[in-house]
């Protein structure tokens, strides 16, 4: 007997259910949490580093300002009186006068090691 049904395509596999999937979500709404969250982490702690940085620079900022306003008020006095001024040449600078005599003492460590090996 010859079969007159029409000849039907394989089946398809069944469409999954909604329940079969689930885990599978989850698992990737998990893993993207994660990712957010070391993504976070490693931003504020980027954030804290810049933000310690510029604490240091505004500190270094400040000093050097403080700095400059202290030599310019040097630069004031020193500009008003001369007698500072040669005073500073002198002393700092190791200036004379022709004819000045000049007495020329060791470092003070080189006389406290001078005064040991006498005591010995």
């Amino acid at each position: 007997m010859p079969d007159d049904s029409p000849i039907r395509p394989p089946a398809s596999p069944p469409p999954s259910s909604p329940a079969a999937l689930r885990p599978l979500g989850i698992t990737v709404y998990v893993c993207i949490l994660l990712l957010v969250g070391v993504a976070g982490a490693k931003t504020w702690r980027d954030l804290s580093t810049v933000e310690a940085r510029e604490a240091e620079l505004r500190r270094e900022i400040a000093a050097s300002q403080a700095e400059i306003v202290a030599l310019e008020e040097r630069i004031e006095r020193l500009d008003g009186d001369p007698l500072a001024l040669e005073r500073l040449a002198r002393e700092e600078l190791g200036m004379v006068y022709p004819g000045d005599v000049v007495v020329v003492l060791p470092p003070e460590e080189e006389i406290l090691e001078l005064e040991g090996a006498a005591e010995l």
